[in-house]
């Protein structure tokens, strides 16, 4: 069965659902036509990851699954590792330590404030990440959990893989509030739309000459989880029309957690129009 992660957009709260509403494992927390008329309980939903059935409306399952194996995972890759439960949603940045297929994937405990993060045998986890020029999401789950002679984990070698390839001029239109540092100062602007490397920003006035270098503070919500992004990029247009001036930017030093967050929307974004 493949299921079709929603967002806070397919949900609409005090409407009757059009489809079950299924958790990671594909077990149903709330029937078609059901109502959910509590606001928390909506968000919580969306921070622990739902789901429908891919194939509820005659879809084909965006994008198509493949075997881990297919794709070439290295150590040193980054994942980053969602807590499927029913009462949270952490999320912990880990990298691939080294594999044995078809039986695990080594990979880092997760450190918070410097500290290793206790995860009990059986946890289990939506896994996100890049492998070379793909972003990919399969469930797993711990099935041993060492500490010598570092802290690591085995995660389950996963059936399948959802993959997608993303590339960095692919854009989603977004609104957001925008603070920009540069060289005349600071400023407020709004990003129109974003990519993984990239953005178009506007703003009352000028803020930046072409081939500036700004900073950009923002949040974003990929996946119903707020984060908020700090980020170098370089002024590539700009351009005016009767009410505003209209900024393309170029993202330089992005690091690979900011990186994974910007293609996650991008992802997510694709597969809503795909749905």
């Amino acid at each position: 069965m493949h299921l079709k992660l929603l967002d806070s957009n397919d949900l609409i709260l005090g409407e009757p659902l059009p489809w079950d509403l299924l958790d990671a494992e594909g077990k149903v927390l709330f029937r078609q036509a059901q109502r959910i008329e509590s606001g928390p309980l909506l968000r919580k939903l969306v921070e622990k990851g739902v789901y429908r059935r891919a194939e509820a409306t005659g879809e084909a399952a965006e994008p198509a699954p493949v075997g881990l194996n297919q794709l070439s995972l290295a150590p040193g890759d980054m994942l980053q590792l969602q807590v499927l439960s029913p009462t949270h949603a952490d999320r912990y940045q880990v990298r691939v330590v080294g594999f044995h297929a078809p039986v695990s994937v080594m990979v880092t405990a997760p450190v918070v404030q410097g500290r290793v993060v206790f995860v009990k045998e059986g946890q289990r986890f939506l896994a996100r990440g890049f492998i070379g020029k793909d972003v990919v999401a399969y469930n797993t789950k711990v099935l041993k959990s060492q500490l010598a002679p570092f802290a690591y984990l085995h995660l389950a070698w996963p059936d399948e893989v959802q993959t997608m390839r993303i590339r960095s001029s692919a854009r989603v239109s977004v609104d957001l509030v925008c603070a920009i540092t540069g060289a005349l100062g600071q400023s407020a602007g709004r990003i129109a739309d974003l990519s993984p490397g990239g953005a178009r920003i506007l703003s009352p006035s000028q803020f930046a000459v072409v081939d500036e270098e700004v900073r950009l503070a923002f949040r974003i919500n990929p996946g119903g989880v707020e984060v908020y992004l700090n980020i170098t990029a370089l002024v590539r247009t700009v351009s005016r029309d009767s009410e505003q001036v209209i900024t393309g930017v170029e993202f330089v030093q992005l690091s690979e957690a900011d990186r994974l967050y910007l293609s996650n929307l991008v992802y997510q974004s694709m597969l809503k129009e795909h749905s």
